[in-house]
């Protein structure tokens, strides 16, 4: 059912709770900021719908909005669990198998670099290359067929289960966000120093916590360098850091419903 705004702000002390209509009229507040008509009839898709009555079921059941986000993530993962292990179990051959394969590829490359004697090896060096380039690539084509390896091998779980799913639930977030009115027990329920789940974190608290995760994450999962890669592996180090670093601003403007999803992500793959 639709409501009006009334306009009305807010009159608590600092520090002090909203009032479930106070905490409802910011949502709406910033629903409009965000380029959404909260009063517009909500009209989600069927998949989202799900997801949202689903997320709606565990907050009536636990009684609390950050726990019900918390265990939808679980779930999520839990219920992928299989194509997970198989996914770890391939990266790790990966790990493995990697050092050959590129061995064999840089092989490949510097007697592609040769030919002609474009390096200035000469006719000599021309003719070496000749000989090395369908040595060295049939060499890499048996070594893929026999070892089944791949560069992208184990990123599947990756990118055909967890990014539609992280996209599935931003949508299902973000619906609730643009029409909290639609979700109103969710939406005007404090959570512990929030006063709502829909609304930024204002302490800045969460947004921290996630780009801390994140970095744990990479922490722990990054495999020790080769010999004479240690250069590299820092560099990727700090590009990753930096990144997380350089996100973290940006996501003290998400609602904090999806850094908490978000967090819970980055936990479980670090733990």
């Amino acid at each position: 059912e639709r409501q009006r705004r009334d306009g009305s702000t807010s009159s608590a002390a600092p520090g002090a709770r909203l009032s479930a209509e106070e905490v409802l009229e910011q949502a709406r507040q910033n629903a409009t900021t965000l380029g959404f008509d909260p009063l517009e009839i909500y009209e989600p898709w069927l998949p989202v719908d799900m997801w949202q009555q689903a997320l709606l079921a565990l907050h009536g059941f636990l009684g609390h909005g950050g726990l019900a986000v918390a265990a939808a993530a679980l779930l999520i993962r839990l219920a992928t669990l299989p194509w997970n292990i198989s996914a770890l179990q391939k990266q790790c051959d990966r790990m493995e198998l990697l050092p050959v394969y590129m061995d064999i590829a840089k092989a490949l490359q510097q007697a592609q670099k040769q030919r002609g004697g474009a390096d200035g090896s000469g006719p000599a060096g021309a003719a070496q290359a000749e000989v090395d380039i369908p040595r060295y690539s049939a060499l890499l084509q048996e070594f893929t067929d026999t070892a089944k390896f791949s560069p992208m091998q184990g990123m599947g779980y990756q990118f055909g289960c967890l990014m539609p799913l992280y996209i599935w639930g931003y949508f299902t977030l973000r619906g609730m966000v643009s029409h909290p009115d639609a979700f109103r027990s969710f939406v005007v329920e404090p959570a512990l120093w929030l006063d709502s789940l829909v609304l930024p974190d204002p302490y800045g608290v969460l947004p921290a916590i996630s780009a801390l995760a994140v970095l744990m994450n990479v922490e722990l999962n990054t495999p020790a360098p080769r010999p004479g890669q240690d250069e590299n592996a820092l560099y990727f180090r700090l590009v990753v850091r930096g990144s997380a670093l350089t996100f973290a601003p940006v996501t003290t403007l998400l609602p904090s419903a999806i850094l908490v999803f978000m967090a819970t992500n980055a936990v479980y793959t670090g733990a």
